[in-house]
């Protein structure tokens, strides 16, 4: 008898656990960000100022911007760590970024991968809350 309450106690469990999953109550809250008027332009000099408008859908202590240009055969030319960086993003507040990102020597662009983290000096792209590509 005892054998059969443990089973029971352990199904009871699981369907508990099944419903709670499914609906959502341990889902993802990484948040997401709605990024508009994304510009990446040359000012000269390697110097290129990025600006957009970013409105996010839960507060956030810290968001930063790499940026990493690559050139028309797709190597990569230049990674701009910190591009961009606040503190204390609330939720629903449009944001207008503004920040510069840097090319050393005299290459050009041909387009430029955006990343938005949500920790500090982030290195692993694949890591981002937000990704977007914008042809220069």
């Amino acid at each position: 008898m005892r054998k059969g309450y443990i089973f029971f106690v352990c199904l009871i469990l699981v369907i508990l656990s099944a419903s709670v999953v499914s609906a959502g109550l341990f889902g993802d809250d990484s948040g997401k960000l709605n990024v508009d008027n994304l510009e990446i332009n040359s000012n000269g000099y390697g110097m290129y100022d990025v600006t957009c408008d970013l409105v996010a859908d839960k507060d956030f202590s810290y968001l930063e911007m790499v940026i990493v240009f690559y050139d028309d055969s797709g190597a990569i030319i230049e990674k701009n760590p910190l591009v961009w960086n606040m503190n204390d993003i609330p939720k629903g507040q449009t944001i207008k970024v503004s920040g510069t990102a840097y090319i050393s020597g005299d290459n050009v662009p041909a387009k430029a991968e955006v990343y938005i983290f949500d920790s500090a000096l982030s290195s692993d792209l694949d890591k981002a809350i937000f990704n977007e590509t914008v042809m220069m």
